[in-house]
C-alpha cells in the first residue's frame, strides 16, 4: 500500500513545473538514450537514466502534489525519499520486489528515528524531509547493496553531512520543496554506493561534536533513536494524506467541517475562524499569507480551510482550479491562527484539531 501511494504522489507530479526541471536536467546529464539506455527508470517522462539521476528526478515528482505519507513524532515524509532510491538502486542491481521492500522498511526506520532524535527545534528552520531524508535514502540502498556495518556508518556519515532543506523558500513561492527531496534521495544513495566503494567518513555524524545535532537541533534526544526499537516498527505509525495540503492543516480542515456539518454553516454564514494550532504550524504557515502558487497555497491555512467550507475537499482539484477564486481568497482572510497550549503540548505525537467559529 505504502508502495502504490507513493507511485501515485510521483505521476501526479507529472506535468509540474519544477519537476519537469529537475527532470529534464536529470535527461540532459545522463548521456542515456533510446539506443544506449541507462539502468534506472524516471516515472514521469518514461525515460531510462542513472540510478542517481531517477532517485532525483522520482522524489522531486512525489513530493509535489502533497499526497505522500507522513510520520507525525518525526514530522517526516519517508515515501518521497525512500522509494526513488529503492527502486532506482532495485532496477540497476536486478533486485527482487521483495529485496525492494525489505530495505524500504529499514530506510522508514532509519528516517523516521533520526527525524524524531532531531526534535521540535529542528524543524522551524530545517524541513526534516531534506535533512534526516539523506540518512533513509543511504540506509535504503545500503541495505540492497548489503553493505557491511562499517560500511553502512560510512554510509551514514556522508548523507548527514550533505543533509539540507531549510524552510526560507515558502516566503517566496519558489520550488526548493521538490529540490529537498530530489537531494535527499540521490546524494543518500551516492553515500551507499561510494561507502560501497570504501569511502570514509564521520563516525558520529548524529551525536558528535560538530554532527547534525550540534549544528540543526537544540533539543536533540538520542533516546528516539532506539526507543522501542525491535518491537515498535515506525512504518506501521505513518498515515497517508486525505488532503492534498501541508499535513499542519489537516486537524484544522477536519474541526471546521465537523462544525459545519453539525450546524449546518455556509461559507457566508461565518465571519471568522480561529484555528488553535501548535508553534510548529505557526513557523511553518505562518509567512504563506498571499499564496502566489498552487503549491504555495498547499501551505495556506486560510486557503485550506477555505476550499474545505466551500467544497467540502482539499484535493488536487480543488488546488489546482480553485485557490485564487475571490470567494476563497476572501474566506482566507478570516482565518487566524492562535497558540494553544494543549495542541502545542501534544505535538508532534498528537496532532489534534480545535476551531473556533465566529458567526
Amino acid at each position: 500500500m505504502k508502495l502504490v501511494d507513493w507511485f501515485d504522489s510521483a505521476i501526479a507530479g507529472k506535468g509540474s513545473r519544477p519537476v519537469e526541471l529537475i527532470t529534464q536536467f536529470a535527461q540532459n546529464m545522463s548521456g542515456f538514450n533510446a539506443s544506449n539506455p541507462g539502468l534506472s527508470e524516471i516515472l514521469v517522462s518514461r525515460k531510462t537514466s542513472s540510478p542517481f539521476l531517477a532517485a532525483m528526478a522520482n522524489a522531486a515528482a512525489s513530493h509535489v502534489a502533497e499526497q505522500d505519507d507522513v510520520h507525525n513524532g518525526s514530522v517526516f515524509h519517508p515515501a518521497t525519499v525512500v522509494f526513488p532510491p529503492a527502486l532506482a538502486c532495485t532496477q540497476a542491481i536486478g533486485a527482487s520486489g521483495e529485496d525492494l521492500l525489505v530495505a524500504a522498511v529499514a530506510d522508514y526506520e532509519v528516517g523516521i528515528r533520526v527525524g524524531e532524535f532531531l526534535g521540535r527545534s529542528h524543524y522551524k528552520v530545517f524541513h526534516t524531509t531534506g535533512t534526516a531524508g539523506t540518512l533513509a535514502a543511504a540506509a535504503t540502498v545500503g541495505r540492497l547493496l548489503k553493505l557491511n556495518p562499517e560500511q553502512m556508518l560510512n554510509a551514514f556519515g556522508s548523507a548527514g553531512t550533505q543533509s539540507a532543506g531549510l524552510w526560507e523558500f515558502l516566503r517566496d513561492a519558489a520550488d526548493s520543496k521538490q529540490l529537498h527531496t530530489a537531494h535527499a534521495a540521490s546524494t543518500g544513495l551516492m553515500s551507499a554506493y561510494i561507502a560501497q566503494a570504501g569511502f570514509t567518513d564521520a563516525e558520529h555524524i548524529l551525536e558528535g561534536k560538530q554532527g547534525l545535532t550540534a549544528g540543526m537541533s537544540s533539543d536533540s534526544d538520542p533516546s528516539k533513536l532506539i526507543d522501542r526499537l525491535g518491537t515498535c516498527w515506525a512504518l506501521a505509525e505513518t498515515s497517508f494524506k486525505y488532503y492534498a495540503s501541508c499535513r499542519y492543516t489537516h486537524p484544522a480542515a477536519d474541526a471546521l467541517l465537523q462544525v459545519m456539518l453539525a450546524n449546518q454553516l455556509s461559507p457566508k454564514d461565518i465571519a471568522k475562524v480561529e484555528t488553535l494550532v501548535h508553534q510548529g504550524a505557526i513557523d511553518v504557515l505562518g509567512p504563506v499569507t498571499d499564496p502566489a502558487t498552487v503549491h504555495q497555497s498547499k501551505f495556506s491555512m486560510g486557503t485550506v480551510l477555505a476550499l474545505v467550507a466551500h467544497y467540502q475537499f482539499a484535493d488536487l482539484q480543488e488546488f489546482d482550479k480553485h485557490f485564487h477564486d475571490d470567494e476563497i481568497c476572501a474566506f482566507r482572510e478570516r482565518v487566524f491562527m492562535t497558540l494553544d497550549p494543549e495542541v502545542d503540548g501534544a505535538y508532534p505525537q498528537r496532532w489534534i484539531g480545535k476551531v473556533k467559529v465566529h458567526l
